[in-house]
């Protein structure tokens, strides 16, 4: 009698497996979805109160969106630029002078508007929307007296 108490519940649990409906079986995930990927610039900029050095000059415009901002930075010099293929799977890394690793992977891609989740360990994971035009700017620590800034952007915004 003792076996079959046990033997009963086992095979309500595996016979339960079978008639699930599809949605309810989370053991079993759904095939990926296709991946998909973007060409995204990733520029690292670092931003001070020392000096007043505007380097390259592009970064003129980035220097009058911060001050638009309230963000009182005199200084803006490039450190690194890139174009990184960013991804639905794997994450795209981008190496800081600070040490630190920041990753960049695709959420989404509709229409003229991706979805990048940016994360920069110790600091901050947020979502970003980056469209064909324009400029993303994320913070991603101090280094050497100021502060790193992720400037992403479309190869076609350039």
């Amino acid at each position: 009698m003792m076996t079959r108490t046990l033997v009963a519940p086992l095979m309500l649990s595996l016979l339960g497996s079978f008639f699930l409906p599809t949605q309810a079986r989370a053991q079993a995930p759904a095939p990926a979805a296709k991946a998909q990927k973007l060409q995204v610039e990733v520029a690292v900029v670092l931003v001070s109160r020392s000096g007043s050095e505007v380097s390259p000059p592009e970064l003129q415009k980035m220097k009058e969106t911060f001050q638009k901002q309230n963000f009182n930075f005199t200084s803006f010099k490039r450190l690194s630029q890139q174009s990184l293929e960013v991804g639905t799977q794997v994450p795209a890394e981008v190496k800081l002078p600070n040490g630190v690793t920041a990753s960049l992977r695709l959420l989404r891609l509709q229409g003229d508007t991706a979805t990048l989740r940016v994360d920069v360990p110790q600091l901050s994971a947020v979502d970003v929307e980056l469209g064909r035009e324009g400029a993303v700017y994320q913070r991603a620590g101090k280094h050497v007296g100021g502060e790193l800034i992720l400037v992403l952007s479309s190869p076609a915004a350039k």
